[in-house]
């Protein structure tokens, strides 16, 4: 009849718990048990009982008044000292050999075996000596254990390290050899320590032959001085143009990162990509942009002169021809008059609109007054129409800029002022045109409602807010860059600024 498997073992009353609570208390006691299962433990755990069973002997052999150890108490005493202290062969040998657990376990069973006979064969001051001395090897196992086993973790933790360190350099060399993109290593002075295949490839020389060559020989002198001159700003916005063969040119995008090895000074990681086909594409759309802008204001330059050339002109003698029906006084019946007055009105009213139009499309005073004057109308025209406060301060000296800087810094100041009137809810608005060289800074601040700027304007563009992308077009055709700082309650701030 078979007994219950090792299921209905663990379902039986108080029988499962010793057991879970044996093997926890096993687990938790693993790092402090001595290694019984090495055979050399137990040969020096036998060495101690040889000298143990040698101590014991002499002390027997004084007991019983053995012939040659008659009258020889000083030799019996100096026997009895020697025995001892070989107990710090084994103790030492296992210290060094099984760290702290097995130094520990050796110097216990020494001072259990020397136990019996510390209690027969000493009393008084022998049986004092006998215990400092035991009590020494106790301590030496102590110390001696726990220096080993801090050198043994120490190496341990080193081997560790320099497994892990040479997977690290194995995964960086396959990465390094795998890269589609061009990666050098350069000293401090900008020669190359080592180069990828894909650089190579990009330079048109064997990898292992840029080995030593100057980088100021592989990507011209003037990258030598852009790359060695960031080695204290990683990261760093960098253009580097590569002549290749048949005159083409390349133009590489480094990132640059510093390489800091113990001590030495530290070396520089380039990684170089090629964004030819990204800058022309980039070149491509600004001309692009450009084209479609030029068209713009060509058209409105047209509109504006066939409004003021045709249809003002035709409203104009609309209304003299009005005048002219009118006649003299008393001519016609009161109510006609009445007609009359509310039609010249009207067509008033509706050149004064063209007017206007023809003025926003293209106006005048741009060509003939400047730019101060015409942004000085823009926040005129703004605070009649939306009862706001305009200022308008200039530092710098005042002065003509080139007809494109000034036709897109109105138009930036016209689409802002635009922006304010349509979206701010402000009450103030202050443009600031500074004139400085080399660039010319134009600032539109309002106190409105502000709203989450987004890192990227192009998310504007995508909820169909095309004017602040428009803005920063116009500034980057000229040369320029646009900024925008807004906070919800707090306002808005355009700040545009074009080299002259």
């Amino acid at each position: 009849m078979k007994g219950p498997g090792p299921e209905a073992r663990e379902a039986i009353p108080g029988r499962a718990a010793p057991l879970r609570w044996l093997g926890r208390l096993s687990r938790s006691l693993n790092p402090y048990q001595p290694p019984l299962q090495d055979w050399r433990f137990w040969v020096v755990q036998g060495l101690v009982v040889v000298v143990a069973g040698t101590h014991s002997s002499a002390e027997i052999l004084k007991l019983f008044g053995h012939p040659v150890l008659v009258g020889a108490e000083p030799r019996v005493a100096l026997a009895s000292f020697v025995t001892v202290s070989l107990f710090f062969v084994p103790v030492v040998y296992a210290a060094l050999n099984f760290g702290f657990t097995g130094a520990i376990a050796t110097a216990a069973w020494c001072t259990v075996l020397t136990i019996p006979n510390l209690v027969t064969f000493h009393t008084g001051v022998e049986r004092l000596r006998e215990a400092l001395q035991i009590g020494i090897v106790d301590a030496i196992a102590v110390f001696v254990g726990q220096r080993v086993e801090q050198e043994m973790s120490a190496r341990q933790r080193a081997e560790a390290a320099g497994v892990a360190l040479r997977a690290s350099e194995m995964k960086y060399r396959g990465l390094f050899e795998s890269s589609p993109f061009a990666v050098l290593v350069l000293d401090p002075a900008g020669a190359i320590l080592d180069a990828n295949p894909a650089a190579g490839v990009l330079l048109g020389v064997r990898a292992d032959a840029l080995r030593g060559a100057s980088v100021a020989d592989m990507l011209g002198e003037s990258s030598k001085k852009l790359l060695t001159s960031t080695l204290g700003r990683d990261g760093d916005d960098v253009q580097l143009t590569l002549k290749a063969s048949a005159g083409r040119e390349l133009y590489l995008e480094p990132t640059i990162t510093r390489i800091v090895a113990d001590e030495r000074e530290p070396l520089t990681q380039v990684l170089l990509r090629d964004v030819t086909e990204e800058r022309l594409r980039q070149a491509g759309l600004k001309a692009y942009a450009a084209y479609v802008i030029r068209a713009q204001e060509e058209e409105r330059l047209r509109i504006a002169q066939e409004l003021h050339d045709e249809t003002v002109q035709a409203l104009i003698l609309l209304c003299r021809r009005l005048d002219t029906i009118e006649g003299p006084q008393g001519a016609l019946p009161p109510p006609v008059v009445a007609g009359l007055h509310e039609a010249r009105r009207s067509a008033e009213q509706v050149l004064q609109q063209l007017r206007d139009f023809a003025k926003a499309l293209r106006p005048l005073t741009l060509e003939d007054l400047g730019l101060v004057t015409s942004i000085r109308r823009l926040l005129l025209d703004l605070a009649e129409r939306a009862k706001l406060e305009g200022h308008l301060k200039v530092t710098g000296e005042e002065r003509r800029l080139p007809p494109d800087t000034e036709l897109g810094l109105f138009r930036i100041a016209q689409e802002a002022l635009r922006n304010v009137e349509r979206h701010a809810r402000a009450t103030n608005v202050s443009v600031t045109l500074s004139f400085a060289d080399p660039v010319v800074r134009l600032v539109v601040h309002d106190d409105g409602a502000g709203f989450n700027v987004s890192s990227n304007l192009g998310g504007f563009a995508s909820r169909g807010k095309l004017g602040l992308l428009g803005m920063q077009e116009r500034a980057e055709l000229l040369g320029g860059r646009l900024e925008l700082h807004s906070n919800p309650g707090k306002g808005t701030s355009v700040t545009v600024s074009i080299p002259v």
